[in-house]
């Protein structure tokens, strides 16, 4: 009986060739879009939930609130978490770490072979100071002992990929590569382990762990800590005791007029958590929602299509379901039938879509920026997905159809008078589906041509500095005590096509976040604690960025002795945010003092001694901040910024190359542009832009396939109308304008519904930006009329080749 179903359902949609083709082929181009889309969103969804103990794994974070704003930072005190594995018994581990800024040279000590690299230069490399960190990341480790590899400081565990670039391909052929010395800024360290590659999913993507002492780490020192409960139901009530915890220091923020607070989260919920200052780049939860959205229109769309060619059909199907019913066939029966033809062909949909995303996964890693493979989509979230599209698509989309067609009164269905026109609710169903295609669709593109204007607007607009051209060295840790960094920038100023070089301290090159810093500040002759953002620079920042000073002038000396107390004063400068806050007048602004520590106790002192137009430090997503400019880059560089004059790109490089190797000669170059790492902050909306550009034309597409098909049936079933209307004289484009003036009212009804409701959404996403585009007429007008133009070429190839058929031939039909 099976059998006969199956290829009854096959013998079918062979006679219903058009519509067989365009329902398969709007499944295939809606589920591979549907499994490509939810590849991404499930790879975003499974960040760091590998780890074994990853319900009871959460970070210990900071909340600060100072002068009434809230900073959220992915570090704690050191002390706070020692605090917490000592006083609470239902902590089972502490891990903390530190990320090492900038890049790290080792090579080894003794080569074992001649390919290996005299000098690796690593940028993700993580100072590790508690041994348990193996034990509580259960990272796959290829050789080496988990429990022990981190135990003695000076251990060191490595990637595969960091062991193939330091020993080669065969390296896990050489029992030599455990215990194998590697030095680094005069320190040597022992491999104590090799770990396979970190996954693509993990907000901790090292190359390298270095084990120090637990007391090497300072007790105020700020860093990352993971706190590891025995129990994961024991993080539920343990915010009181960390607000307990947090008591002896929040008594010193009241003071200054702040708050601080510790927040526990999840291991699995970083990733789609809040943003923090000094963490990893992280997954924006609304965009995830967007595209999973847009997965599952695509297969609305597809599932739309089928329902209303499947009851285009029906009239020349109703003889069909006649002829079965008087034979003796029972209502289920042909139900079962026609559910079998959607349900193969949802199936073979299915088959053929997982061949082409197969062809297509190169395309789409380079497009996303990731690095899917086959083994991406043989999970059991995928085969759950596939398992969903294959029962909605094919029962659900596939029963309304199947059940209007086993309703047929057999003496009906074999007159043959069910007709497609009229006003029956089967009609007005088709014409409501058709709508919400075009709705959804136009929806959509409205929303990528937004993005596309915001993120076009925030790549041009006007930084208020000059990056282009700008070189990004990063200082290796181990240079910058040894008196090279001096005599390297002095090198580099002194070249041609050189116009100037400047050194940057920690958190301080545009693009980063800035540092949070504990200043008192001078407000009406008095010193309140106002804590500020500040980066470290030196004299000739403002120079090489053309950062103009509306007050003031720039640095002078790193130091200047006070006339009146002899004690040192630093130089400092403010931007006019700061001045804006702090209610000072511009000129008035200069001279006024600036301190650091405890009242009374300061540690440090500076005057202001010039105002700095305001530019943007940060993404222009975010509001300019008010910032303070300290002239101390010397006393911990970590990077240095080289201006390359204009048109003199390749000269100007290999120059500052040749003058590295000369002064630096055991540490790699590696260059970065200024321009191109600010960029880099707007990956993730060009990725979005990149991605909504292809899948908003490939739902007017799908929509379009099924106005196709039902085009080609309205007009096959008013083939005698025309060949009347022609021999009473018609002219060809009144016929046109009559075979498709059904269908594009719709349309333009969907184009009213889609404005709104697309002003609504983005008006929404936009405030999310503290500067932003305004939605104008533009978007709109593209938007509709691509679709209506679109839709109207697509329901005039049918109109136009009936209009011009001799009306002889038209009044034969049938």
């Amino acid at each position: 009986m099976l059998n006969n179903y199956v290829i009854s359902a096959w013998r079918s949609l062979k006679r219903q060739k058009l519509a067989s083709f365009i329902n398969l082929l709007g499944l295939i181009v809606s589920v591979s879009s549907c499994v490509l889309i939810m590849v991404y969103v499930q790879h975003e969804l499974s960040y760091d939930n590998y780890h074994l103990k990853a319900d009871r794994i959460f970070q210990l974070t900071t909340q600060l609130t100072v002068d009434g704003k809230e900073d959220h930072t992915a570090w704690a005190p050191n002390f706070i978490g020692q605090q917490l594995k000592i006083d609470y018994p239902e902590v089972e581990e502490v891990i903390r770490l530190q990320a090492n800024p900038g890049n790290i040279s080792f090579k080894v000590a003794s080569q074992l072979t001649n390919k290996a690299p005299r000098v690796l230069s690593l940028d993700q490399v993580y100072t590790v100071y508690d041994p348990a960190f193996l034990t509580v990341f259960t990272y796959p480790m290829l050789t080496g002992d988990p429990k022990t590899a981190l135990a003695r400081p000076g251990s060191v565990v490595i990637t595969e990929q960091v062991a193939r670039r330091l020993f080669g391909n065969d390296w896990n052929q050489r029992k030599e590569v455990v215990g194998q010395l590697l030095q680094s800024g005069g320190n040597t360290y022992q491999i104590t382990g090799v770990l396979r590659d970190i996954p693509s999913n993990t907000d901790m993507p090292f190359q390298v762990l270095i084990a120090q002492k637990a007391e090497s780490l300072e007790k105020q020192a700020w860093c990352t800590s993971y706190v590891v409960f025995k129990q994961a139901a024991s993080s539920i009530d343990f915010s009181p005791k960390l607000a307990k915890v947090a008591e002896p220091i929040q008594a010193d923020f009241a003071k200054r007029g702040g708050h601080i607070a510790f927040v526990l989260e999840n291991l699995r919920d970083i990733h789609l958590g809040k943003p923090k200052l000094f963490d990893t780049p992280k997954a924006n939860r609304s965009y995830l929602i967007i595209f999973s959205l847009v997965a599952g229109f695509l297969l609305l769309i597809a599932s739309i299509n089928y329902i209303n060619l499947s009851l285009a059909q029906s009239v020349g199907r109703s003889r069909e379901v006649g002829v079965r019913k008087a034979i003796g066939a029972a209502r289920f029966q042909v139900l079962i039938q026609f559910l079998g033809e959607s349900l193969l062909l949802t199936g073979l949909a299915i088959v053929l879509s997982m061949l082409l995303v197969i062809l297509l996964l190169p395309v789409y890693n380079e497009i996303t920026e990731m690095h899917f493979s086959l083994s991406s989509l043989m999970t059991w979230p995928m085969a759950g997905l596939l398992g969903a599209i294959f029962v909605i698509v094919g029962v659900l989309a596939g029963s309304y159809p199947a059940f209007y067609l086993a309703s047929f009164e057999p003496v009906t269905a074999l007159k043959g008078k069910l007709r497609l026109g009229g006003k029956s609710a089967r009609l007005q169903m088709g014409q409501l589906l058709v709508v919400l295609q075009f709705t959804i669709s136009i929806t959509i593109i409205i929303g990528t041509l937004v993005v596309y204007k915001q993120l076009h607007y925030l790549q041009h607009k006007n930084l208020g500095f000059q990056g282009e051209q700008v070189l990004i060295l990063d200082i290796p840790q181990q240079a910058v005590n040894s008196g090279a960094i001096a005599s390297l920038k002095e090198a580099l100023a002194g070249l041609a096509y050189v116009r100037g070089v400047t050194l940057i301290g920690s958190h301080s090159l545009p693009s980063q976040e800035m540092n949070l810093s504990a200043f008192n500040l001078e407000k009406d002759g008095k010193m309140l604690p106002l804590p500020q953002r500040s980066i470290s620079v030196d004299e000739n920042y403002l120079t090489l960025l053309s950062i103009p000073l509306i007050a003031g002038r720039n640095f002078v000396d790193a130091r200047m002795r006070g006339e009146e107390t002899g004690q040192v004063v630093h130089e400092v400068l403010v931007n006019e945010a700061l001045v804006t806050k702090m209610g000072w007048k511009v000129e008035a602004a200069i001279g006024k003092d600036i301190s650091q520590g405890p009242l009374g106790a300061e540690t440090w002192r500076g005057r202001v001694v010039g105002v700095v137009k305001n530019f943007h430090f940060q993404s222009p997503q975010q509001p300019i901040e008010p910032m303070v400019l300290q002239n101390n880059a010397w006393q911990g560089p970590e990077k240095v910024l080289v201006g390359l004059s204009i048109n003199a790109l390749t000269d100007g490089l290999n120059l500052v190359e040749n003058q590295w190797k000369r002064i630096l000669p055991d540490h790699a170059f590696e260059v970065t542009f200024l321009d191109a790492t600010f960029a880099q902050q707007y990956r993730q909306e060009q990725r979005l832009v990149t991605i909504f550009s292809y899948f908003s034309l490939l739902t007017i597409v799908v929509a379009c396939l099924g106005l196709f098909g039902l085009s080609s049936f309205a007009t096959a079933q008013r083939t005698k109308e025309v060949g009347v209307r022609k021999v009473m004289g018609a002219q060809s484009y009144s016929l046109v304008y009559l075979l498709s003036r059904q269908f594009l009212l719709l349309v333009g009804l969907s184009i009213l519904l889609a404005s709104p409701l697309a002003w609504f959404t983005m008006k929404r996403w936009l405030q999310d930006f503290a500067y932003h585009i305004s939605i104008g007429c533009g978007e709109f007008v593209l938007a509709g009329g691509a679709a209506f133009l679109i839709a109207s070429l697509t329901t005039s190839y049918h109109a136009i080749r009936l209009a011009r058929t001799n009306p002889v031939r038209a009044l034969r039909y049938e």
